[in-house]
């Protein structure tokens, strides 16, 4: 039984709250996502429509439903899909909410039945595996080179005649019998397990090799019942498994003793090349002579042995030994001297070295002070051109205010006998000298006449 969140309530708006389409679209999708969990659902394809993705229904005798595979997920299908057959997908049930339609977003579609293979595959896993049926401890060894070879299949395929052709080319004088057996229907599982207890029962071969080509599940299923896995097992015979391509595993694989990629790649394991032989000989061979060499090394090292310790026992190679030693004492002892000064050396260099990265780097400040320098340079040019320009307009102005130069323009400067200068027509005396100042020179007067404006009205 589906038990809903019951936090979505407790989230979803009140009675009198108004919400948008797109908020109950997103509402609805996430109640079915948070509450439904990832299923298998059955039924029949229809309506398949193939673009980026596949889009397509899925439905039963009373009821359909959208579903949409991803392009990522669908290129990794093993069939095609069909319109009306019968499927398993498993995906997550949601809403699309541009325009609310209950959908499924598929994962992965299987065909009817398969579910149950896989389940049945699986719990044989286990409980073979649980026996011990898969330990390494019961692999038996398979023979380098084995007298005769016996190969379990069908003797109708193109199977039997790749093996055939292999082990020809690289072992030919070796005899290969074929149990013949079916590889795929009904009959196969009884007819596999019949042909390998034939094989042990008549002990005529030293190594089996049970092999079929590729294909679906169904086709291999054979290889997956009990009974063969168990007579797999007890074979005295070492067996290899060559069952379909490098990707397919069958419950045998796991209980044989050695598992083969391909049928061809069983024969080339059982029959060695002549090339494979040959490097076997040439390491045996190697081998040999290395034995050989190591024992004849053992013998003279002994009898140097031997000589060494006869020369130990004469006094004039003890002294010369004890000169020896002297000498070699003398060359450590240099050699301590020589490491010490060496060390002594690399510690004052590791000094030098810490002190030069003590040192104060200048010359970012050297670089700040020309960049100061050229700074002040330039303001000092400026406040002198902002002087200069200041006191060319106090020489304009002082210019303009020089009684010189209002000279020049027509004017006159009148001063009294005392040199004061008259200012008003009050202040000049009648016959009184004065002294007009002119731009060029200066000339002497006596007063004759006074005119005021108001005089200059009444004339």
């Amino acid at each position: 039984m589906i038990k809903f969140n019951s936090n979505f309530q407790a989230q979803s708006k009140t009675e009198d709250d108004v919400i948008s389409v797109s908020q109950l679209n997103k509402l609805a999708k996430s109640a079915l996502e948070n509450n439904l969990p990832i299923m298998w659902i059955k039924g029949e394809i229809s309506g398949l429509k193939s673009y980026a993705h596949l889009y397509f229904d899925l439905k039963d005798e009373g009821a359909k439903i959208s579903c949409v595979m991803f392009a990522k997920l669908a290129g990794m299908l093993d069939f095609a899909l069909e319109n009306g057959t019968q499927v398993e997908v498993r995906g997550r049930v949601t809403i699309y909410p541009q325009n609310g339609s209950y959908q499924i977003n598929v994962e992965r579609v299987r065909k009817v039945g398969l579910g149950e293979l896989w389940e049945a595959y699986s719990r044989l896993i286990v409980k073979l595996r649980d026996e011990g049926l898969f330990e390494a401890k019961y692999k038996k060894t398979i023979p380098v080179f084995p007298r005769s070879i016996g190969v379990i299949t069908s003797k109708e395929g193109s199977v039997i005649r790749d093996v055939l052709t292999t082990l020809k080319r690289r072992m030919p004088n070796i005899p290969i019998i074929i149990y013949h057996s079916a590889v795929q229907g009904n009959d196969a599982t009884m007819q596999l397990s019949r042909a390998i207890r034939s094989a042990n029962q008549r002990n005529e071969v030293d190594v089996l090799i049970v092999c079929r080509g590729g294909g679906s599940m169904e086709d291999l299923w054979c290889f997956n019942e009990e009974a063969v896995a168990r007579e797999v097992f007890k074979s005295q015979i070492p067996l290899i498994s060559a069952v379909g391509h490098e990707t397919d595993t069958t419950i045998i694989d796991f209980v044989a003793d050695l598992r083969a990629p391909t049928p061809t790649a069983a024969a080339e394991l059982v029959a060695k090349s002549r090339k494979e032989c040959l490097d076997l000989v040439n390491r045996l061979e190697f081998n040999l002579v290395s034995c050989f060499s190591n024992l004849t090394n053992d013998k003279q090292q002994r009898l140097d042995l031997a000589q060494a310790h006869l020369k130990a026992l004469n006094p004039l190679n003890k002294l010369a030994n004890q000169r020896q030693q002297v000498s070699q004492l003398q060359h450590q002892l240099r050699q301590v001297i020589k490491t010490k000064l060496a060390k002594l050396t690399w510690q004052v260099d590791l000094y030098h070295s810490k002190l030069r990265h003590l040192k104060i780097d200048v010359r970012p400040v050297h670089k700040r002070l020309e960049q100061l320098q050229l700074r002040l340079q330039r303001a000092l040019h400026n406040h002198q051109l902002q002087q200069q320009q200041r006191l060319n307009n106090c020489l304009q102005a002082l210019t303009l205010l020089d009684p010189q130069h209002v000279l020049k323009r027509g004017y006159a400067i009148v001063q009294d006998s005392q040199g004061k200068v008259l200012q008003s027509v009050k202040h000049a005396k009648h016959h009184a000298r004065i002294n007009i100042s002119l731009a060029d020179g200066s000339v002497s007067a006596i007063i004759d006449k006074q005119h005021t404006p108001q005089q200059a009205e009444l004339i």
